[in-house]
């Protein structure tokens, strides 16, 4: 077991300099300090051993890492230093991206509150911009009751230049739908998105893009960082990133070469104030959050990139916009349905969905239950479809197969013959309604 106290007090007090520049100061061993991760640090020490000393003493705020964590949440506290860099952050963000200083803003959050510390600080940024007098920016914070923030799309966007809707990228179809239920008509190119909490694809964000009168093309539409209420802030999308990406994208053989999938990865530059490694293919981050966290396992999928490897294979003119380093991210390490040790990854199936015809009325979203009887594995997909097609589970049943079987032949063979010995159908879908989901719940993709 890690001694907490020694690896805040002792080690932490080793890397100081840290704080001038990650990376210059580390001691010669740092490499060989374990790998922490959230059980076997943050969940098996009292607060006061894991912080330094006096700082409880100056906390503002507590909020927790997560409430939808099976491995249970950790109640940060925060001083008010802490929040206010991030608080700076996502101004200069807005401004950059969205030119809130030019255009009437009204910006929505569509995030869980409670004690989860990402929604609320997110709040406070916002309501922090709005209430600087510094910019026409309103907001309303209507977390996941997404029937009351489309209400209040309803009655004020016609007033602005702009709307913005801070979300999950997977209530971003259930807004779409609810938007298209009540007769509102955006202006086309004045809607956009910035994200927060989960991986998506580059189909996905096009997707979004066309449905809101964007050039399918467009790196500010959908747009997001990557980061956890844990580690906070670690890396973000840029301009030039997301045109990285969709070079890769638009370039699936050059993507399997260096990523070993057509699933490109999210690209993004780093955050200059933590340190990344990746230990067996995870995110691993050491990073000031009130505690010190050294080594911290993520238990994300990614990777580092530098910008001269990938000269003669990536253009220049897009390399040369990149820094020196940046890093890639897959998503959740466990981001995929294993049929039977046959790993069929979220993205890709997220990205074939998208890419049926519009007269199959996928609505945007998927999610995946699996259930256990008498040690047989059954998978149930709920497909989220759009007005009556969600009647046809028969159909979408038939196109999942044979996408699935001829995206692995591993599983074609392994369904066939299970279900065949099992006497009863191991994958099976039904569909809903998307219009009739409340999005009241954090939205996972795998159950």
């Amino acid at each position: 077991m890690i001694d907490g106290k020694s690896m805040a007090h002792g080690i932490w007090q080793q890397v100081g300099a840290y704080k001038d520049k990650v990376g210059k100061a580390f001691p010669d061993n740092f490499e060989d300090l374990p790998v922490i991760s959230k059980q076997d640090y943050l969940l098996s020490y009292p607060m006061e051993q894991l912080c330094r000393p006096g700082d409880m003493d100056r906390i503002h705020l507590i909020g927790a890492s997560s409430g939808f964590s099976k491995s249970g949440a950790v109640f940060w506290p925060k001083r008010p230093c802490d929040e206010k860099a991030y608080m700076e952050s996502i101004e200069a963000m807005f401004i950059d991206h969205y030119h809130i200083d030019t255009r009437k803003t009204l910006c929505i959050e569509c995030l869980a509150f409670g004690m989860w510390i990402g929604g609320m600080q997110i709040a406070a940024a916002i309501r922090n911009i709005a209430l600087s007098g510094n910019y026409h920016f309103t907001i309303a914070t209507p977390g996941l009751n997404l029937r009351e923030a489309v209400n209040v799309i309803e009655a004020y966007h016609g007033r602005y230049d702009q709307l913005l809707v801070i979300t999950n990228p997977s209530n971003i179809p259930i807004i779409t739908a609810l938007i298209r239920d009540s007769g509102i008509r955006l202006k086309p190119g004045t809607t956009y998105f910035p994200v927060v909490g989960e991986y998506f694809t580059e189909s996905l964000r096009e997707h979004i893009c066309v449905e809101y009168g964007h050039p399918a093309d467009s790196t500010s539409v959908l747009w997001t960082g990557y980061g956890s209420a844990d580690t906070g802030d670690v890396s973000y999308e840029t301009v030039a990133s997301i045109k990285v990406r969709k070079w890769f994208a638009s370039h699936p053989d050059r993507s399997v070469e260096i990523f070993g999938t057509e699933d490109t990865p999210m690209m993004l530059n780093l955050n200059d104030k933590c340190l990344v490694e990746i230990i067996g293919g995870h995110i691993v981050v050491t990073k000031d959050q009130f505690i010190p966290l050294v080594r911290y396992d993520t238990k994300d999928r990614g990777g580092l990139m530098d910008r001269e490897s990938l000269r003669g294979i990536v253009p220049d003119d897009l390399l040369d916009a990149m820094p020196e380093q940046w890093m890639y991210v897959f998503g959740r390490a466990d981001n995929a349905v294993i049929f039977y040790g046959t790993n069929l990854m979220v993205g890709d199936i997220q990205q074939w969905l998208l890419s049926l015809s519009e007269a199959e009325g996928y609505g945007g979203l998927f999610s995946v239950h699996e259930a256990v009887d008498n040690d047989i594995s059954t998978f149930e997909f709920t497909i989220y479809t759009r007005g009556e097609k969600h009647s046809d589970s028969d159909r979408f049943q038939t196109l999942l197969l044979e996408y699935l079987c001829g995206y692995s032949a591993e599983f074609s063979f392994k369904y066939h013959n299970l279900t065949k010995s099992c006497d009863k159908p191991l994958v099976t879908v039904r569909t809903e309604d998307i219009s009739a989901l409340q999005g009241n719940l954090k939205h996972r993709f795998v159950i």
